[in-house]
């Protein structure tokens, strides 16, 4: 059944010759049952006709008899010539009528037929030697042979009649397997007319569906289509090859709006990422512009300035003018330092230097309490490339918030006093450590700045990680350590792992940078 669906689907054929196959069927089937209704009605006749026909031989043979009788007695009567040849030829018809040769039965009936066909050639014998007798004027002769005749036709009527009656009889017996044969024959007609009836139904039927089913899916297909659902399956062709056209060209117009639909939708999402890209890369730049100059004012701030002057000057006072001459001078060469490079991606030599000019700012403004260190390796520092102004803003977060709360605090030194003797040395105070650390791990570049400072909640670490995106933040709240994860994000948004932060209250904090120098940093705009 599966193998003529697919020969249907793939070879259908249109509506009319459909109609043409179908009624011809019908026809056909029609044509061989009214066939066999004649035939069986022909067969029923037969069956009738054979059971009565013997006895309408036997009753035309008496007939004949009767009606030889009487050209027979006008010729011994008046010896007429055409009674004479009327003789002859009713003569020769009975004998021609009568069977030849009749075999012995077990049948009683036929049996006696058999005897009565004897009887009858006995008594046209008779009729010949009548008629010889009176050819020879033999009057006494002929009268004796006709009275002779008379007598035995009267027999013959007799038996004629015995036979008739018995054959009824069994005819009489037959006649419950005539009607239960009569009634085959009507309950296969009936079958027959019921049998071309249902099926010319079914074929109507059937051909009606395969023009309106594709008709009642189109339908639903059409509704689900103006609601919006492009997504259902298309409809299957059928064996009709008008509805065919129909169905596969409302299956590629239903297809065609549904790709062009996502042409569309696709467009336009490229169209609002394209957008949304060019506003987070112009926020971007302007972060960057604004980190560029903030790296300016965080070292020009008024508090920064008065501390160094201030050191300065005390150090001109107490030494003399060649450290602060070393100091200004490590305070030019930093914002120079910072000044000269505007590019957004720097080697680690860079970034190294003007940390260098940082930390000799810091060891003249704390040299008692805060220690400095800085470990790296001189092959590192051309091989490998670092987004700008990463590290300087870390140590300055941690020189501002890491010792805050800490007896080891960095304190400026004070001005210089006329002498007086020392006094007794109090027990050293734990010193504050801020190192920083650049090393490679395969392709991994791992910088790390540690200090040993008062530490900060895990609450703050996990919120200074997860900041806001460029658009839900402001450019005056971006600042410092914030600063430098937000951008280190932006350069490489496919490593959340860039950046992380150990730290505990009380157990100072570790801010680790890890970078890929197999990949580009993300630097569009």
């Amino acid at each position: 059944m599966s193998v003529l669906k697919d020969f249907r689907r793939r070879f259908p054929r249109s509506f009319r010759v459909q109609m043409l196959i179908s009624v011809s069927g019908v026809s056909i089937i029609l044509a061989i049952s009214t066939a066999y209704i004649l035939s069986a009605a022909k067969n029923l006749q037969n069956i009738s006709n054979s059971s009565f026909e013997q006895e309408r031989f036997i009753k035309t043979i008496q007939e004949d008899l009767a009606a030889y009788q009487e050209p027979l007695l006008e010729y011994l009567s008046t010896r007429s010539s055409n009674a004479l040849a009327r003789i002859l030829i009713e003569s020769q018809a009975l004998r021609n009528k009568l069977p030849a040769y009749s075999p012995i039965t077990a049948d009683k009936t036929e049996l006696k037929e058999r005897e009565l066909y004897f009887l009858i050639y006995a008594y046209l014998n008779l009729a010949d030697q009548a008629i010889e007798e009176k050819r020879g004027r033999n009057i006494a002769a002929y009268t004796r042979i006709y009275d002779e005749m008379a007598g035995l036709l009267a027999y013959i009527n007799e038996e004629i009649e015995m036979v008739n009656t018995e054959r009824f009889s069994n005819q009489l017996d037959a006649y419950e397997l005539f009607i239960a044969k009569s009634g085959t024959i009507q309950f296969w007609n009936l079958f027959f007319i019921i049998f071309v009836s249902i099926l010319s139904i079914l074929l109507l039927f059937q051909s009606a569906g395969r023009l309106t089913d594709p008709l009642v899916r189109l339908s639903a297909l059409a509704a689900d289509l103006s609601s919006g659902n492009f997504e259902i399956p298309d409809i299957q062709t059928g064996s009709v090859a008008e509805m065919d056209q129909v169905v596969e060209a409302f299956n590629r117009m239903k297809n065609d709006i549904r790709q062009f639909i996502e042409e569309i939708r696709w467009q336009e999402n490229i169209k609002q990422e394209y957008m949304r890209e060019k506003l987070r890369n112009m926020k971007m730049e302007g972060l960057v512009r604004h980190m560029e100059i903030y790296a300016l004012q965080a070292q020009m701030n008024p508090h920064f300035l008065f501390n160094t002057l201030n050191t300065g000057m005390q150090l001109a006072i107490v030494e003399g003018a060649d450290r602060t001459g070393e100091f200004m001078e490590y305070l030019a060469r930093l914002f120079r330092h910072i000044i000269r490079n505007k590019e957004l991606t720097v080697p680690l030599r860079h970034e190294i230097e003007g940390l260098n000019y940082y930390f000799a700012i810091l060891k003249v403004r704390f040299p008692k309490n805060l220690d400095l260190i800085l470990d790296y390796d001189e092959s590192l520092l051309d091989g490998c490339k670092v987004p700008v102004s990463i590290l300087q803003p870390l140590v300055e977060n941690c020189v501002i918030h890491a010792f805050k709360d800490s007896s080891a605090q960095p304190s400026a030194q004070p001005p210089a006093q006329p002498p007086v003797p020392p006094p007794v040395a109090p027990p050293a105070a734990r010193r504050s450590l801020i190192m920083v650390r650049a090393e490679k791990s395969g392709n991994t570049l791992i910088l790390s700045v540690r200090d040993n400072g008062c530490g900060m909640p895990a609450e703050t670490a996990e919120k200074l990680l997860h900041p806001l995106s460029i658009d839900e933040s402001s450019m005056e709240r971006v600042m410092g350590l914030e600063n430098v994860i937000q951008r280190l994000y932006f350069f490489y948004p496919d490593d959340p792992g860039v950046v992380s932060i150990e730290t505990g209250e009380g157990r100072g904090t570790a801010i680790i940078i890890r970078i890929d120098t197999e990949r580009e940093p993300c630097l569009a705009f």
